[in-house]
């Protein structure tokens, strides 16, 4: 594995798949929009609480529905959320019904839309990627109905060459079969792919397993320990990937 690369690789990928979010855009810029959703929740039972317990009580309710749907196949991320809004009411000791967390998702996915902001290196890194001939690919587990409002408003059609979502694949990453769709797309075989991506189950482990190689996308300020799991490659910045197959671009 190679901390923050600087020397190019030997090899010029043919294609560069990214994930979408927590890489491109930050995940953590979307915090404070994101507490609206909360808050909703919270209201629509008459729970008054603050900040941080809304947002630990959303992480759990979160880590029961990924629980129960995280391991099969294929989801829908509104499915996802919206379960995680239910668990997340049960935990503030209330309850919702279904139309109530279709209701939230809905908000969190405008908060997003109206909200996200790429990296400030994306757009030159994915530009200078595409002119050097390489393939370019989002390869996201977002739902199409967040996927392609959000690509529209931040102008990524014109630098990224193709598209995947798990709706479209009808598979979700790390399952084989939504790695194979974007595969099709680049036209290119495993080995000439680099996937770049901030988790590292979907990111990394996923497109190991099928053969490509892998950058994993690290915060500021977070840890770059990856534990038991062997990116590739660590990197901070969206330029390094672009670094890795020798290629200049200013941040």
């Amino acid at each position: 594995m190679t901390d923050r690369p600087g020397a190019p690789l030997s090899w010029r990928p043919a294609a560069v798949f990214f994930d979408f979010a927590g890489t491109l855009f930050s995940d953590r810029a979307l915090r404070d929009a994101h507490l609206d959703q909360l808050r909703f929740v919270a209201a629509t039972i008459g729970v008054d609480a603050t900040g941080q317990r809304l947002r630990a009580a959303y992480r759990r309710g979160m880590a029961d529905s990924y629980g129960g749907m995280g391991s099969t196949p294929a989801y829908r991320h509104r499915s996802l959320f919206a379960e995680a809004f239910k668990a997340m009411a049960r935990d503030l000791g209330g309850d919702i019904d279904g139309s109530t967390a279709q209701e939230a998702v809905d908000r969190q996915y405008r908060a997003t839309v109206e909200n996200a902001a790429l990296r400030p290196d994306a757009r030159d890194t994915l530009s200078a990627l595409r002119q050097a001939s390489v393939h370019v690919q989002i390869v996201s587990n977002i739902d199409d109905d967040q996927l392609h409002p959000l690509i529209g408003r931040l102008g990524l059609n014109e630098v990224v060459d193709a598209v995947t979502s798990s709706d479209e694949a009808l598979s979700c990453k790390p399952d084989p079969g939504i790695y194979r769709v974007a595969l099709d797309k680049a036209d290119c075989c495993p080995t000439d792919v680099l996937f770049v991506g901030d988790s590292l189950r979907h990111d990394v482990e996923g497109p190991a397993a099928m053969g490509m190689r892998t950058a994993w996308m690290v915060e500021d300020g977070a840890s770059s320990d990856p534990g038991n799991v062997r990116p590739d490659f660590v990197v901070r910045h969206l330029a390094e990937v672009a670094c890795l197959v020798g290629l200049e671009v200013g941040r």
